[in-house]
């Protein structure tokens, strides 16, 4: 289980574990638009990853999910001596994560996909870039994303367009996520992505349904040498914005053995200044609430950045379980950002990883597993 954790999860980096510093600086609203989106080769683990909100024309509030993961056949490019490497094995397996989470309903469904290299049903091009997994893929037609996926009976068309410049969660581009020399990782966002298409959807009784939809989401992605260090569970990863998506948040922290808060953490915050993009990066990070033992209470998550800046989280839906290869908690969050006693409140989406089990309405570690 635990070289499948470090072989697929979803995402996250981090960078040096200096604990007071912060740099400021703007990203113009002229940069590239989808800059690096191919896939990096030399580097065995990358990741294409969006979660965000819609709205349907009936006025239906969803979250969503949609990752492509790219992962060297470690199987394949290191086989035990002295037997050689098949010719047919595949250097390379592709996966998709999907979940839809309605939010009036109060319902949660996710799926995954693998598939090998040589699999007809996989394909990726550099330019223009291109990935399918099956029925899902994700295309680059300048100035958009096409993105494509199914999750159960819905089946999504969306058209990607940036409103905002690419960020950097690290001003060097290495972003560090433990102390050993390869615990880092090329890590970029594009915060604030503006969504239009249609879901279409499949009924029990036979009847296809296809409405219009609308809404936002935030853009990852990453390529690295592995997912986290041997002495490494997971982590903890937020994205927000506020209600007028004047101001935006990442933060990670990552997790050691026994579900402990590792040094290592991040966060990124976003100020938009009428054409210009106010970007603070900081390494002060501390998860102030809900942390219990092994345990997360999702309920009761608060971070604080610096010295006065608090971030609380609160889940949209209690159950945004996603199940297979790896197990973790990803969904639809209400976040509330500010100065001590001056929330600004928005939504966003919480990831946890490493801690996968339901005990007593928290999220919490096996007690099997160190």
């Amino acid at each position: 289980m635990k070289k499948k954790t470090n072989l697929i999860v979803s995402l996250l980096t981090l960078l040096t574990f200096a604990l007071s510093a912060v740099t400021p600086g703007f990203a113009a609203a002229s940069s590239p638009l989808w800059e690096d989106l191919s896939p990096h080769k030399d580097f065995p683990v990358e990741w294409w990853y969006m979660t965000g909100f819609l709205k349907t024309e009936k006025g239906q509030s969803l979250g969503f999910q949609a990752t492509f993961f790219r992962m060297e056949n470690r199987n394949a490019t290191s086989p035990p001596s002295p037997s050689p490497r098949g010719p047919w094995a595949p250097r390379e397996i592709f996966g998709f994560h999907g979940a839809v989470s309605d939010l009036d309903r109060k319902t949660f469904i996710s799926t995954e996909r693998e598939r090998r290299e040589f699999s007809k049903s996989v394909g990726t091009k550099s330019t223009p870039f291109s990935v399918h997994i099956g029925r899902n893929r994700l295309d680059h037609t300048s100035p958009s994303l096409l993105l494509a996926f199914r999750v159960e009976n819905q089946s999504f068309s969306l058209t990607l367009t940036p409103e905002s410049p690419p960020v950097w969660h690290d001003k060097d581009k290495k972003f560090f996520t433990g102390p050993n020399p390869t615990d880092w990782a090329y890590y970029y966002s594009y915060p604030l992505v503006r969504i239009s298409g249609t879901r279409t959807l499949a009924r029990p009784d036979g009847t296809v349904t296809t409405e219009k939809v609308h809404g936002q989401c935030w853009f990852d992605h990453e390529w690295m040498f592995h997912t986290m260090n041997k002495d490494q569970i997971g982590w903890i990863w937020l994205w927000g914005w506020n209600k007028a998506n004047t101001r935006g948040i990442m933060l990670y922290q990552m997790l050691d053995r026994g579900g402990k808060l590792s040094r290592f953490h991040r966060a990124t915050m976003i100020e938009k200044k009428g054409t210009r993009w106010k970007i603070t990066r900081s390494r002060n990070v501390l998860l102030t609430g809900g942390k219990t033992g092994r345990c997360l209470n999702l309920d009761r998550i608060d971070f604080q950045i610096g010295q006065s800046k608090i971030v609380q989280v609160r889940p949209k839906i209690e159950h945004q379980l996603l199940g297979g290869t790896v197990s973790y908690w990803e969904g639809a969050s209400e976040v509330d950002m500010g100065k001590t006693g001056s929330p600004d409140q928005g939504r966003g989406y919480l990831e946890v990883t490493g801690i996968d089990r339901w005990a007593n309405g928290k999220l919490c570690r096996s007690s099997q597993i160190k």
